[in-house]
This record gives C-alpha cells, sequence and structure tokens, in this order.
C-alpha cells in the first residue's frame, strides 16, 4: 500500500519558489479579510460563483444541460430530469452543504462517505459506502479507442487506504512548519489515485478542494469558481495529475507539478476577484468607489489598470487617491516609477 506522510511537505524540505508563492498567496489572503467584502458587488459575485462551480466541475466529466434548465435547477424552481441533471442536482446541494457547514465539518472518512452522499443523493438510493469493486481510470482518444490505463487502490484496501490519508493529513495539518496550501494539493491527489468510490469520485476531489480551501481561511472560493479554473485549464489539471502520480504505489511520486497547478489556479481566483470587484464598483455612481476598490484589492494593480476600471475619474485625481491612501497607510505602493503598483495593506498572516 501506498504510505501516506506529508512531513515531506516542512519548509526546509520544499522548493523556495514554491514555497514562496504559497506564502504570497498567504499574504494576498490577509489582503482579502472578511470584512472588507461587503456589499451587493458580492452578493452578486457569491451567486454567480456557485452557478458557475456546479456548471463547470460537471462539465469537466461531460455533464451538461441547458443554460435554462441550470438557472431552474439553482433556483430550486425545477426538480431533475434525466441522468444528468440528478449529478447536477447533487452537486449542487453538496456545495451548499460545504458553503454553509464548512467550519463544523472534520476531515475524515465519516465526512468523506457523508458528501459524498449528498453528492450522489439523486442517483443512488443505498447508504453511501466506498468501492465494492475494483475500478481503473483511462483515457480515450477522440475515436473511443482506450490508449491508457491507471490503476487505483484496489476495492479491499480503499477503507484502509482513506483512514491513512485523513491520519496523515491531520498529523501534518498541526505541524506548524508545513504550509497548509502545499498540503491541500497532496490530499486531493492522493483522494483522486485511491478513487474510492464507482463513480464521482472527480466532483467529490472538487468539492474537498472547496472544503478544506474554506477551512484554512482560504474563502475566494466563495466568489470566484475554483472548478471553473480547473475546467478552463483541463489538459494542464490532467497533465500535472498524470506526472504526479507516477511512481504513487511505489512511493517514489513527485507532487510538485500538481502542487504547482493548484497554486496558480489559486492565484488566478484571486486575480479574477479584484478584477470583478472593479468592474462592479466602476459601474457605481459614488464617489469613493475608488478607495473602496484599493481598500479590497488584493493583487497589485497599476495606475493605468485603474484608469481603465475607472474611466470616469481624471488622472489628477486617481494620483490624488493613490497618494492619501498610501500617506494613510491603507495600500502600500510596490515597485518604482512605471512599475510601480498599489495593493491594499496586508494584515497579519497566520
Amino acid at each position: 500500500m501506498h504510505v501516506f506522510d506529508y512531513r515531506f511537505l516542512r519548509s526546509r524540505s520544499v522548493d523556495p519558489d514554491v514555497l514562496n508563492r504559497a506564502v504570497n498567496i498567504g499574504i494576498i489572503k490577509a489582503r482579502t479579510a472578511p470584512d472588507r467584502r461587503k456589499g451587493t458587488i458580492m452578493e452578486a459575485l457569491e451567486r454567480k460563483a456557485i452557478i458557475m462551480s456546479v456548471t463547470d466541475s460537471n462539465a469537466i466529466e461531460g455533464i451538461r444541460t441547458s443554460e435554462v434548465r441550470m438557472v431552474g435547477l439553482m433556483a430550486d424552481k425545477v426538480a431533475p430530469r434525466g441522468h444528468e441533471e440528478r449529478e447536477i442536482a447533487g452537486y449542487r446541494d453538496a456545495l451548499r452543504f460545504i458553503h454553509r457547514n464548512h467550519g463544523t465539518i472534520p476531515v475524515d472518512k465519516a465526512s468523506i462517505l457523508r458528501i459524498y452522499g449528498i453528492l450522489m443523493g439523486y442517483s443512488e438510493t443505498d447508504p453511501p459506502s466506498f468501492k465494492s469493486r475494483d475500478n481503473v481510470i483511462v483515457d480515450r482518444e477522440p475515436d473511443g479507442t482506450i490508449s491508457a490505463v491507471y490503476p487505483t487502490v484496489p476495492s479491499e484496501e480503499t477503507e484502509a487506504a482513506v483512514d491513512q490519508m485523513v491520519w496523515a493529513f491531520a498529523e501534518a495539518r498541526n505541524d506548524p512548519d508545513i504550509n497548509k496550501l502545499l498540503l491541500i494539493p497532496c490530499f486531493v491527489m492522493d483522494f483522486l489515485r485511491i478513487h474510492p468510490f464507482l463513480d464521482g469520485n472527480g466532483r467529490m476531489s472538487r468539492l474537498l478542494t472547496v472544503l478544506l480551501l474554506y477551512q484554512e481561511g482560504y474563502d475566494v472560493c466563495r466568489y470566484v469558481s475554483m472548478e471553473s479554473k480547473i475546467n478552463a485549464a483541463k489538459q494542464d489539471y490532467y497533465r500535472s495529475l498524470e506526472e504526479s502520480q507516477k511512481g504513487w504505489f511505489e512511493n517514489n511520486c513527485d507532487y510538485g507539478p500538481f502542487i504547482s497547478f493548484f497554486l496558480g489556479q489559486l492565484f488566478l481566483c484571486y486575480r479574477d476577484l479584484d478584477r470583478y470587484v472593479g468592474e462592479g464598483l466602476s459601474r457605481s455612481k459614488k464617489s469613493d468607489a475608488l478607495e473602496t476598490y484599493l481598500r479590497m484589492c488584493s493583487v497589485p494593480v497599476s495606475k493605468s489598470e485603474l484608469k481603465v476600471f475607472f474611466p470616469s475619474l481624471s488622472e489628477t485625481t486617481v494620483e490624488r487617491t493613490l497618494k492619501a491612501m498610501c500617506d494613510s497607510g491603507e495600500i502600500v505602493r510596490v515597485g518604482n516609477g512605471k512599475a510601480s503598483r498599489y495593493v491594499a495593506a496586508a494584515r497579519k498572516v497566520d
């Protein structure tokens, strides 16, 4: 059996570039504290994000319905019709469950089964359980020919493997020398290699990703869909998984490619959060819209970008606002001259 041991993630053993990326995203998280994200813009982003998450996570697996039907399903105005809509409705319910209860969901075998039961609630009537027979992951060519087969953990070893994985995760989670943003993708990758269920493993992995991000304070997934980022980069997603999972059964795999993919997509979520907020505020008639945006932005933004976001403001107004907020310590300038960018002052990072 694969040995689940995440102690290799201790800071002194990790590639400095990868560790720096994780630390920088932690700083971005500090700049997006909850009290900075209030109002109708954030509420609209939250509504949009959950629809996109449900749509794109299912689309990765080839599960789709019409846009009209999706709107009705998300509003609970229509009952799921057919197998694919039952799968969509299950993901909707499981994601809502995580959004509402992430703070009280332990990361253990029982919770994994509980979330899986919600995910499959419209498709299966039996209590949720791990796979009862062996399964494999396959690659197919456009003509349907199977081009590659990837083994998974045998069914008789699955429950023990899940136990080992969650115990190792708990150990690493309590290790102050392990950055949790490096730990999350390792856990997700191991879950996918175990492939503990006969169906729904990919969607479960994305639900667990959202849960673990929430629990570490990275709630950007409430406003920007991580699932949509993965769907948009689906080829890179599968390629990084394949590269990282080589040698998994022999305990000599390299988690690095999948960690890098994960960090990249998470950074894009924060970048898009800033962009969406800027677009929303640019339509606002409030005179302090620019100040509000600058207090919320988490990724450095240039003066020229601000002028694009707020075309009704003069260059003098933008410059005066930037100077006043830098002087007050609300924002900080990064770089000099034409390379200058501005970002909300960071709060303490745990």
